[in-house]
């Protein structure tokens, strides 16, 4: 062993053994730890040993005293206090923090510059009780998707939690997703990414520009420490997941990989997130990532992957655990929300596309523009405060302002939004596929109309829990979910054939007008009738039906639909009504407000309505 002045010492503490290639980084042996990094081109590397808390290095150990395997250096330190230490390399003179780290030191404090030269790694070794924790395993199509950035989501002081900005943060929030209904959180990248240009994100001066979204290099395999409440990031990581878990709630993580990103390090760090923190699934880019091996590797085979592309992935030799992000569902639900024309071919269309070897995820919002309120808020993009004149982000959001531009106290304006926001919900709960809802959409939250705060750490990115007059759209939102977790067609795992498969007389999917079974699609049209029928039972005899019609009017006028005849003795009661008083919209139970004609349903301009068959005696 030697000293970082060069000199060799005797030391009793542990010994130098040759270590083992794999895996890379850091690893407990029985004896020890093991060290192992992959050096290119022959270069002299050295491990750096620091005692636990301070910057200067007390030990330099030459990788040669290990073993060398093709370009991989590796040493194990056996009787290694690991606890009283701190390491790091060094490459050719020049220090560098392991890629593989479980744990960056120095790196505490959100948005505080900090070179890679002041980082040291940490172990990661801690013990942790899972107390018999496992990923939940849920169905694609039984879940419903929450979006959130981790700082955002409570660093706000209306969001009244003790640990702010943090894992722990969104610990104390479960039991309010629990009752939003919502059953799977993905999180933002919530590792070790650089946020400020001296750590080698993005940015254009060093310190006053950061990555707050948190795309670009990174440390993949460390929970981001800025992120954990204490001095403990991986404990409270896997606090939170195992939290979430016991209130049956997935949990996703994103990761963004930089091209030119190794593969093998690609496909090490899901696997290492998987089985060291039981995270149930993965959304990733797919420019330059190793998919196909990703989704045949046996250790991911259970293990939820979203991304917006797996052509290449032979997807079809697969079971269901793949999803497609679907941006396309965004853009023709918002477009038709605003009263674009020919719209509804392709609106009918996403909301029954169901792939036969992947699912779907649909969102009418995501952290890359604007809000589901500033979509109906906004009809330009307010990106002052990010410092480029307004230049970046989106010149086109497919939004409308509802006939003001931002802020207003008009009540007519007000109400209208409140009620678009209901009509985007309504598309989005009622369609096949995984809904996935950003996280404050549901109480109104506003960007004040800027669609990329990427680098904006304050009340425009944080969600505001306060906002005042958006309870009912809450309200809403979990009373769709509950529509769709009681209407077992509504989230189907197959697509809907738009065919009478069962023999009950009835196609499981079918469209209509103003005259029932004959859709109108025209390029002048905004709106269309959809019935479902999801029919049990193998005889007349007891054969039962769950009738559900949806009349989606996005057009500025009332229009009459036709209602199909249902089968004798059952009729027609609304459910839901984006236009009536929140008090009248039931889903609790299956006793609807009748409606009054039993062959036609008027519905105002941009207006949803949903009505359920039922029995005449309500049953």
């Amino acid at each position: 062993m030697s000293g970082d002045n060069g000199k060799v010492h005797n030391r009793t503490e542990f010994e130098i053994k040759g270590g083992f290639p794999l895996p890379f980084g850091v690893t407990r042996t029985f004896n020890g730890v093991n060290f192992s990094i992959y050096v290119p081109e022959d270069k002299a590397c050295s491990l750096l040993l620091y005692k636990k808390g301070e910057a200067a290095p007390c030990m330099k150990i030459p990788m040669e005293k290990g073993r060398h395997l093709g370009d991989v250096w590796s040493v194990e330190l056996t009787g290694f206090d690991f606890q009283a230490y701190e390491y790091n390399f060094e490459i050719d003179g020049s220090v560098q923090t392991d890629s593989y780290a479980r744990r960056l030191v120095g790196r505490e404090v959100f948005g505080k510059p900090v070179d890679t030269t002041d980082t040291r790694c940490g172990f990661g070794f801690a013990d942790f009780d899972w107390e018999g924790d496992a990923p939940l395993r849920i169905p694609l199509s039984q879940v419903v998707s929450y979006s959130l950035h981790v700082r955002g989501f409570t660093k706000h002081s209306s969001s009244r939690v003790k640990h702010k900005g943090t894992f722990l943060g969104i610990v104390e929030k479960l039991s309010y997703l629990q009752d939003l209904g919502i059953n799977q959180i993905v999180l933002m990248p919530a590792y070790e990414f650089c946020e400020t240009a001296l750590g080698g994100g993005v940015g254009r001066e060093i310190g006053t520009t950061l990555n707050y979204w948190g795309y670009g290099p990174a440390f993949f395999f460390a929970p981001k420490a800025s992120y954990a409440a204490g001095d403990d990031p991986c404990g409270e990581f896997k606090t939170l997941v195992k939290a979430c878990h016991r209130a049956g709630i997935e949990i996703m993580m994103e990761f963004y990989f930089p091209q030119n990103t190794n593969g093998h390090m690609i496909l090490d760090c899901i696997r290492f997130w998987t089985m060291e923190y039981h995270v149930d699934g993965f959304q990733i880019n797919t420019d330059g990532v190793p998919v196909s091996e990703l989704v045949t590797d046996p250790i991911l085979s259970r293990t939820k992957l979203y991304a917006a592309d797996f052509s290449n992935a032979q997807a079809a030799k697969l079971p269901k655990r793949l999803a497609l992000y679907r941006e396309d569902f965004l853009q023709t639900g918002r477009r038709l929300l605003k009263g674009d024309e020919d719209q509804l071919g392709a609106f009918v269309y996403r909301l029954s596309d169901q792939p036969e070897y992947t699912g779907v995820v649909n969102y009418m919002a995501c952290h890359n523009g604007f809000t589901l309120h500033d979509v109906v808020a906004y009809d330009r993009k307010h990106n002052e405060a990010n410092g480029e004149d307004n230049r970046d982000g989106n010149n086109y959001n497919f939004s409308w302002n509802c006939g003001e531009e931002g802020r207003t106290r008009k009540k007519k304006v007000l109400a209208l939004r409140k009620r678009q926001i209901k009509n985007a919900a309504a598309m989005l709960y009622l369609s096949q596929g995984i809904p996935m809802l950003l996280a404050g959409d549901e109480m109104g939250n506003s960007q004040e109309g800027n669609n990329n705060p990427y680098c904006l750490d304050n009340e425009i990115s944080w969600v505001q829990w306060n906002r005042s007059g958006y309870g009912e759209i809450r309200e809403f939102i979990k009373k769709l979910i509950v529509l769709r977790r009681n209407h077992p067609i509504l989230c189907k795992e197959d697509k809907l054939r738009m065919m009478d498969i069962r023999g009950c007389g009835f196609p499981d999917l079918s469209f209509h007008g103003s005259k029932a079974w004959y859709a109108e699609l025209d390029a002048f049209n905004r709106h269309v009738g959809v019935m479902y029928c999801d029919c049990t039972g193998e005889s007349a005899k007891d054969r039962t039906y769950d009738f559900l019609y949806v009349a989606y009017n996005f057009h500025w006028l009332e229009h009459s639909f036709a209602l199909p005849k249902l089968p004798k003795s059952m009729t027609w009661r609304v459910l839901l009504d984006t236009g009536a008083p929140e008090e009248e919209n039931v889903t609790e139970t299956k006793n609807g407000k009748p409606t009054g004609d039993q062959k036609e349903l008027v519905v105002p301009g941009r207006t949803v309505m949903v009505l359920s068959g039922n029995r005449e005696n309500g049953r």
